[in-house]
């Protein structure tokens, strides 16, 4: 029996040395591996800071983009506003522009019209002297032919008994030329021949006619060539 405890103890005694061992081993292991640990441990944690604070600074800038793509985007609808307000008061102005040529261009188209009248009168009593007119056309009036169709001209005036007067009148002449005519139609028993005044009276004012002797009875005598030019100006000869 005293042998038997014997063994025991040393197989105790043994134990603990191999764990005293292994505790060791393990102990000095790990203060060999520790300064490689916490130098990975601190490694990470910085790869980490400098991963978040990247993180923050990618979020600041898209935050930075987000605002300045709002802000693109504001300009750009104001900018096409203001466009559209431009185009808007351009194409106002055009058609102001336009209308007020148009005026331009009717005022400048009265302007270069005229009116004429031709006046003719005489003293002499009963005797009838008739006033021919022929337009630039050629259309030719007279007491018989007052008005043509189509033509503003007319014999407004026709007196058949002297002393008398004779009147032929157009609102808008056209431009050319006007000869003027006049005629003893009949003396009524009046032997002394009558003597034909008058004038052309225009836009501008007016010209007298030189006075004429008429002479021979159903002879027409050229009184005056009126001229109206384009720009509505009037001359005679």
């Amino acid at each position: 029996m005293k042998r038997h405890n014997r063994d025991i103890n040393v197989f105790n005694l043994s134990m603990l040395d191999v764990i005293s061992g292994g505790m060791g081993a393990f102990l000095m292991i790990m203060v060999i591996l520790l300064p490689y640990y916490k130098k990975e441990s601190i490694d990470y944690q910085k790869e980490l800071q400098q991963a978040r604070t990247a993180a923050d600074l990618a979020r600041q800038e898209a935050t930075v983009a987000q605002a300045a793509v709002r802000e693109a985007q504001a300009n750009r609808q104001a900018a096409e506003e203001s466009l559209r307000a431009a185009e808007k008061s351009m194409r106002a102005a055009q058609a102001e522009a336009d209308q007020s040529r148009q005026h331009a261009e009717v005022a400048a188209q009265k302007l270069a019209k005229t009116f004429l009248l031709v006046h003719l009168q005489w003293d002499t009593k009963y005797q009838d002297v008739d006033l021919h007119v022929v337009d630039p056309g050629g259309t030719e009036f007279w007491y018989e032919h007052k008005t043509h169709p189509g033509s503003s001209g007319e014999l407004s005036v026709d007196s058949q008994f002297g002393p008398g007067n004779e009147v032929w009148r157009t609102p808008s002449a056209a431009a050319g030329n006007y000869q003027v005519f006049a005629k003893l139609y009949d003396l009524h028993g009046v032997n002394d021949t009558p003597t034909v005044t008058g004038s052309v009276i225009h836009r501008d004012g007016s010209i007298a006619l030189h006075p004429v002797r008429l002479s021979v009875k159903q002879q027409r005598y050229l009184l005056a060539t009126v001229n109206v030019g384009i720009d509505g100006r009037v001359s005679i000869r």
